[in-house]
């Protein structure tokens, strides 16, 4: 399925970027309004909000990214112009259970709007 394909093309390349801190990366597959959530992150009761800007801030400061992770998809779920992505990010030390939302921009190139994480261990 060529669209499926396009987007786990999309969630490995933001794999990626974070692995390298490549932020030129994220240039095509972020939307201008993404978003990470953390749910209770970084205390027990606390949820983290970190809008694009702020995100690669800390990529660019080495604050986050680094990690390479192996990417297994759990589920893609498309509605017409978006899709949920469920994957599980495995790294040496933990990993990440996420929630990625994407839409498709005007012209048809899926983009990650949200990144929700739910850290492993």
């Amino acid at each position: 399925m060529k669209t499926e394909k396009e987007i786990k093309n999309v969630i490995e390349t933001f794999v990626k970027a974070g692995e390298e801190r490549n932020v030129q990366l994220y240039d095509d597959i972020l939307h201008e309004d993404f978003r990470v959530i953390a749910n209770r992150y970084p205390t027990p009761d606390k949820t983290s909000i970190i809008p694009a800007a702020n995100y690669i801030a800390l990529i660019t400061k080495k604050v986050i990214g680094g990690t390479k992770y192996k990417v297994t998809f759990k589920s893609i779920e498309i509605a017409e112009h978006s899709a949920t992505v469920r994957a599980e990010l495995n790294a040496e030390k933990g990993g990440q259970l996420v929630t990625f939302l994407l839409i498709q921009n005007p012209e048809s190139k899926w983009q990650i709007i949200t990144d929700m994480v739910v850290q492993t261990k």
